[in-house]
Order: structure tokens, then sequence, then C-alpha cells
């Protein structure tokens, strides 16, 4: 691929970006730090926290269709018996939960799909439980680790969870993420299962087809935008490749991978500076795909 150099870093910088790394075939082609240090990159650790589960489901520690119930004590929601019953860990993944963010019924569950960050957040304590680790424990140990990522880190938010848990953020950067996004372009090498990679970019529902298992795919007809209501027509991205994968976050954090072109980008924005989903996503697609 050849790359403007010149345009890429004048929009990062119009943008706020706190850094960006493109890499090719495995090379880095292109790193533009405006800062070293991690941020929140927000909704793109569910794309993190869905490869946690691939490790798990192969371990044999948790399996996708579990029933939520078989790890945490029933009456953990404001459902009635037979529909917190049927929640699973795909449920939650998918965003299927047909709840509220105080867990009480909104809409059907396993088919409404709703960006429900309460429910999502229940899966780090059947990892935690399962393992007998600390949520950082667990990532550095199955993923980070590994993988070297070594400025990525949980920490607390001020928002509290039903059961008294603070909700956790994700602190990374661009380089760590580019680790995360070849190993999923390498299909999960030794890592994570092969099958996982795959499973995770399904359909997760036919209400909003392009989210899978906390991952986004821009090869869908049609698409729901989180905290939105209503359906948008067309893919995810439309100037960028439809085979492309996405772990998308607030401020348009992003972990991006194009197995075709053997491509991946990664994004982190400098805090507080708030963004309209699309207003970075978009004109960097079309200077990347032009």
């Amino acid at each position: 691929m050849k790359l403007n150099e010149t345009a890429l870093a004048e929009l990062a910088e119009a943008h706020g970006t706190a850094q960006i790394v493109v890499t090719e075939s495995g090379h880095r082609i292109y790193e533009r730090l405006f800062t070293d240090e991690a941020v929140d990159v927000f909704a793109v650790q569910k794309g993190l926290v869905a490869l946690l589960f691939g490790i798990a489901g192969e371990q044999g520690l948790v399996d996708l269709d579990d029933p939520i119930n078989h790890h945490l004590t029933p009456g953990w929601t404001e459902l009635g018996p037979s529909d917190e019953a049927s929640l699973s860990v795909r449920t939650l993944l998918t965003m299927t939960t047909g709840m509220s963010d105080t867990l009480g019924p909104q809409g059907t569950v396993n088919r409404t799909w709703r960006y429900n960050n309460v429910a999502y957040n229940y899966l780090k304590k059947i990892l935690c439980l399962h393992t007998g680790l600390t949520l950082d424990e667990v990532t550095r140990e199955w993923l980070t680790g590994p993988l070297g990522m070594t400025s990525t880190r949980w920490v607390d938010r001020d928002q509290i969870l039903p059961d008294g848990r603070p909700l956790t953020g994700l602190l990374s950067t661009a380089a760590d993420l580019a680790a995360l996004a070849a190993l999923v372009l390498d299909r999960g090498r030794d890592l994570v299962p092969a099958w996982f990679i795959a499973e995770m970019t399904r359909p997760g529902s036919d209400e909003n087809p392009a989210w899978g298992l906390c991952w986004w795919a821009n090869n869908r007809g049609h698409f729901m935008v989180p905290m939105r209501d209503g359906t948008r027509d067309g893919p995810i991205i439309p100037a960028a490749p439809r085979d492309l994968i996405a772990a998308r976050g607030a401020g348009e954090n992003g972990l991006y991978v194009v197995p075709s072109l053997g491509l991946t980008v990664t994004r982190t924005a400098r805090p507080g500076r708030a963004t309209v989903r699309g207003s970075f996503e978009r004109p960097l697609w079309e200077l990347l795909c032009g």
C-alpha cells in the first residue's frame, strides 16, 4: 500500500489522535505518536474481552452457550426467572440481552439488540470467578503478556454496577493494539482458537448483523448504532474493504483488520476530545483506499 503520509498525519492531528499505527503484511509502514501515554480506548476493550472468552472456551472453562446462571447466582438481573435462565454467554457478547441498564426487561431476550454496557461487564466477573485471577492478571497471563502489550491495563471507572463492582476501562496504546490486531489477522496463532476468530464476526442477531461477538463486520447489509434508535443500510464503513473487521470505541478509538490486504490499523484518541462517529473513521478509509 502506498500511503500519503502527509495527508494521514494532518488528518490524525486535526482529529485529536493520540497514536496511530498502520501495518501491512506484518510490517509497520506508518506510525505517528502525538503522545506516548496509554489512554482509555473505551469499547475497543470489548474486542479484547471477547478474545479472552475464546481462550476460556478452548480451555474448557466456559462455553459460549452456557447459561449465565450456571456461572452467576440466579437473581442477578431484574428479569423474570425464565427470561434470566435463557441468558447465555453468547447473549451478553451479542448484546441481545433484552435488558435495560438496570438489568430489567427492555425487549426480547436473544432477539432484541441493545448496546448494554452494564450486562456486558458481568462477563469480566465470570472470567475472574473461573480463573481465580483478577481481570488484570487473567488479561496479562492470556493475552497482553504473550503479545508484549506492556502498556495495556484495566482501571476502575466511577460508575458502579448493580452488584457493587466498579465498571472498568481499558488503557492502551496504538502500538499495543497493533499486536492484538496482528493476532486476529493471524487467526489467533497459538493463543486464540481459529474457530473463535471466525465465530466472533458472524452475525450476532437479525437486528444488527454487523455486530458479532463484540466485533464489527463490514460486510453486512445493515447495522445499528450503539445508543441510537433504528437501523442504517449498508456497511458500517462504506469506504473500507468489505472484509474489514473491527473493535471500535467512543472517541473513534479503533482496531481494524483487513485480511484481504494483510492490513491492520490501530488508532487511539486524546482524552476529552469529543467526536462524531465517522468524522475521522470515514476520511481515514477514504485516504487509505482512495
